[in-house]
């Protein structure tokens, strides 16, 4: 394991467009994650996994990323989050797990809709475990964030200034909109997100909180019932 590596900011305020904070935007086509119902909430355009409704100042998970592979060009990306399920706003962090060119890419990021990812300076590789944690401060609209992957060592913490309604949060597999579009995810390994909590707590979820992603009749992606109610898998079920 290497050492640790840390990567400490201020908080900073965050206007609507997202201001980043430390690290450049992602290279290339810009990416983003608003949630895209599919005439209803257990099925998606573009999200797979589970949401809760409520008012949650703490959410934390632990995944392994999952390795991608096919042809041209599939995005997918593992991330927690808070809010988006049911409005339009959303402050995530995760990994990516890219087919560029028929070649797997991996990288690390947070974001702040409405503005694209923000890449943070992580080596990630498929197969790597990863914890990530987003908390609100008690005095204030400030929330840190961490993302540690458990396999190098590495992480990245930061906080930054957010002021959404609070009102969701989530455990989720995502093919995210690039360049304006939203195409099939790749074909990726099936993986699980455990040891969720919500507000420092079990979050309790059962089958009837479960996203499927389904685009043009296919379910591409698909969550597990949940175990312990903190823990499931996510298969790709595409074609």
């Amino acid at each position: 394991m290497s050492s640790k590596v840390l990567r400490a900011f201020a908080v900073v305020a965050v206007a609507a467009a997202g201001v980043a904070f430390g690290v450049a935007p992602a290279a290339g086509g810009a990416a983003n994650a608003a949630f895209a119902h599919a005439h209803n909430a257990s099925t998606s355009t573009n999200w797979s996994g589970y949401a809760l409704t409520g008012t949650f100042t703490a959410v934390t998970g632990h995944w392994t990323v999952p390795t991608v592979s096919g042809s041209g060009n599939h995005y997918s990306s593992q991330w927690v989050g808070i809010d988006g399920f049911a409005n339009a706003n959303l402050l995530q962090t995760g990994t990516a797990a890219y087919v560029e060119n028929g070649r797997a890419t991996y990288h690390a990021w947070w974001e702040i809709l409405p503005a694209a990812e923000t890449r943070l300076p992580l080596t990630i590789h498929g197969g790597d475990a990863m914890t990530a944690t987003l908390t609100k401060s008690r005095t204030s609209t400030a929330w840190r964030i961490t993302l540690t992957d458990d396999t190098t060592g590495e992480a990245f913490r930061g906080a930054l200034d957010y002021a959404g309604p609070d009102a969701s949060v989530e455990w989720i597999e995502e093919t995210p909109t690039v360049n304006g579009a939203v195409g099939p995810p790749p074909r990726f390994t099936t993986f699980s997100f455990t040891g969720a909590t919500a507000n420092g707590a079990n979050p309790g979820l059962t089958a009837n909180d479960k996203i499927t992603l389904v685009q043009n009749g296919v379910a591409y992606s698909t969550p597990s019932d949940p175990s312990g109610g903190n823990s499931f898998s996510v298969s790709y079920t595409g074609p």
